[in-house]
């Protein structure tokens, strides 16, 4: 049996700043979108916030509890953007076609805000509620955006082909993948444009 941590708080020497569960994590998630999530572990973190390495667990299991928690607010940081994007009060009534032009271009711009956590998003939550929570939020913003309602056998490859083509687009952007002259914004236009007249779907 797991043992289990008793969570304590304390202060980083040299700095007023408490230290506890909550202050390593968001500490975590900091370092992860700035350097990406593949760079941090245990040492980066510690380094991050001015203590010793083995004063992290004090707070934390293991690297894996670091990334489960990383990638849980992340998700719910994208299910906050989508969802604000839909509610807009500035913006009125949307139209379907609107809504999932806003998801498309929200998807983007996400992925271009927080590179370093992005591809958390790829991967389905595992054994954090958080992000299990997180991901049926997002699940029903995506509903919204393909104009569905129930998640039946067809919205379910509806929402896997919209996801696949925004993140290939996204990725290959990332990774300057898009070497030839003619306009990226026209390219990300023109994919928008065949989504919302549904010539990507049956």
């Amino acid at each position: 049996m797991a043992k289990k941590i008793e969570h304590k708080t304390g202060r980083p020497k040299g700095t007023g700043r408490v230290l506890d569960r909550a202050s390593v994590l968001d500490a975590a998630w900091d370092l992860a979108n700035r350097d990406g999530i593949e760079n941090i572990g245990i040492k980066q973190i510690a380094d991050e916030l001015g203590i010793r390495s083995p004063s992290l667990y004090n707070h934390i299991r293991d690297l894996s509890d670091i990334r489960s928690e990383v990638a849980a607010k992340t998700a719910n940081r994208f299910a906050e953007s989508l969802e604000k994007m839909i509610k807009n009060p500035g913006m009125g009534e949307k139209s379907t076609k609107e809504i999932l032009i806003g998801f498309m271009n929200e998807y983007r711009d996400f992925a271009r805000r927080y590179k370093g956590v992005y591809p958390l998003l790829v991967s389905a939550p595992l054994d954090n509620e958080n992000h299990r929570l997180a991901s049926d939020r997002i699940l029903k913003v995506c509903l919204s955006a393909l104009s569905l309602e129930v998640l039946d056998a067809k919205a379910i490859h509806q929402i896997r082909i919209l996801r696949s083509v925004l993140h290939g687009f996204v990725s290959l952007e990332r990774e300057n993948g898009f070497g030839l002259p003619e306009s990226v914004e026209e390219s990300f236009r023109i994919l928008v444009k065949g989504m919302v007249e549904g010539k990507l779907f049956w």
